[in-house]
């Protein structure tokens, strides 16, 4: 077994200085993306149905939770809050109510309030992980609503979270995503060019991105690079023979030119090979675990390096790589605010809440922090890289996270051995396990050495 080559970045007290250089003159500062944005939250709750590829129920289900921005005069005290419905596929739990969430922090919504004048507006699709729900996320669409993005989070049948919901094969849940984000695509766009539709101009049909959580992040990338063979990329040691795969034959996914960049979020990168990666040619962030953590649970090589892997083989400018400390694989999802929304409306009884909550909750960065950095970048990345503004810039730097963002770590580029590009995993990365540019992240890059995080008190190696 090969030990993955660890460089530093060159010139890392270069880049430094000059990415904390203040913003030029002339250039208006932007919006705090931590914070809610200028915008209020729109939102509708819409079922698109897929006839081509029918199911149990008949044609497809996707159901979309769509959120957009409205102008805060559109609104007052009487304005209808929003409605999640925690089972859009039959409605049998209850429906949320926005004043369900916002105690735990979420932006307050409205259901069906008028959009925003100042649009059309970029819009990112959103597909889950597998077997969570469609409510997983609210907090992160919400956020971006409130700074101008549209947000269509989709549930994708199949998963098997609802009751008496069929369950698929891994594989056919890769296969079903990203076809499932570009029927929805198709169909917002369709609406969003119908004259006298309520959601008529509401998207810039040329600022599209995908993005998504776990099996959710696959998606996206899938979308922007596509697949030769899925049949072949999910067959590992990770399922067992005892669970055949029914994808026996040659099953290609094809890219859908519309998306122009990506956000996937602990994305399953696993699933495809590194040159169907390396096709990845718009400009990309990704967001995840960081690398002591991987480490740290257990994982073992050469899962460690799984959120570099995708960053070394992307080839699209910028490709950005943002390690969060302290978070484990749920960390990049609501869900636990809303297992304990659903332990509060009845549907899980005290020993499922329980051990709901040692998992989705067990991680040392608390929720509330990990959607408020994810959401932060999230918000900066799409709107430089997709929708061309200024002012977000500054963020988007090492430098800056050095100084301003002690639990995240930023990488602007990762380097790949040429000759590694057809290997599923390639062992001859130079990966970076570690920002460069403090005495700190230069100790952490010696594995003899134990650090401990300023700010979570965990010990890295």
């Amino acid at each position: 077994m090969k030990v993955v080559r660890i460089v530093l970045f060159a010139a890392a007290s270069l880049a430094l200085a000059a990415s904390l250089a203040p913003v030029a003159a002339g250039v208006q500062q932007a919006p705090d993306t931590a914070q809610p944005g200028p915008f209020v939250v729109g939102h509708l709750s819409i079922m698109f149905e897929d006839p081509g590829r029918p199911c149990d129920l008949g044609p497809r289900p996707i159901p979309v939770e769509l959120f957009y921005p409205v102008d805060p005069s559109a609104v007052d005290s009487a304005s209808a809050e929003a409605i999640f419905p925690l089972d859009p596929i039959n409605g049998y739990w209850p429906e949320t109510y926005s004043s369900d969430w916002e105690p735990h922090g979420h932006d307050r919504a409205f259901e069906g309030a008028t959009p925003s004048s100042g649009g059309p507006f970029p819009l990112v699709l959103f597909s889950p992980g597998w077997g969570g729900p469609i409510w997983g996320h609210n907090f992160l669409a919400g956020r971006l609503a409130s700074h101008g993005i549209v947000v269509a989070v989709m549930y994708h049948y199949g998963d098997a979270f609802f009751p008496g919901e069929q369950f698929d094969h891994i594989s056919v849940a890769c296969l079903n995503r990203p076809l499932d984000v570009s029927f929805v695509l198709t169909q917002l766009l369709t609406r969003n060019a119908s004259p006298g539709d309520s959601i008529q101009g509401l998207v810039d049909p040329d600022l599209i991105a995908a993005s998504g959580w776990s099996l959710g992040g696959f998606s996206a990338m899938a979308l922007a690079g596509g697949v030769d063979n899925l049949g072949f990329n999910t067959e590992s040691e990770l399922y067992p023979e005892e669970w055949p795969n029914p994808l026996e034959t040659y099953v290609p996914i094809a890219p859908d030119p519309r998306i122009k960049a990506i956000v996937p979020l602990d994305g399953s990168n696993q699933m495809m090979q590194f040159f169907e990666l390396a096709r990845v040619t718009v400009p990309a962030m990704g967001m995840g675990e960081e690398w002591s953590m991987l480490e740290s649970l257990g994982w073992g090589y050469p899962w460690e390096s799984w959120q570099a892997r995708q960053h070394a083989a992307f080839q699209g400018h910028p490709s950005y790589r943002v390690d969060v400390a302290g978070a484990y694989h749920q960390s990049f999802s609501n869900l636990c605010t809303s297992m304990t929304l659903a332990h509060e409306k009845g549907l899980l009884d005290d020993d499922g809440y329980a051990m709901w909550q040692s998992w989705v909750c067990a991680a040392p960065l608390s929720e509330a922090e990990a959607n408020r950095v994810t959401t932060k970048y999230m918000i900066a990345f799409l709107k430089t890289q997709l929708c061309h503004q200024q002012g977000y810039q500054p963020i988007m730097t090492p430098g800056y996270v050095l100084k301003k963002e002690p639990g995240l770590e930023f990488f602007v580029t990762e380097k790949r051995n040429p000759n590694a590009i057809d290997d599923k995993w390639p062992e001859y990365f130079i990966y970076f396990m570690h920002q460069p540019g403090t005495l700190q992240a230069r100790s952490e890059k010696d594995p003899s050495v134990i650090m401990r995080h300023p700010h979570l008190g965990l010990e890295r190696h």
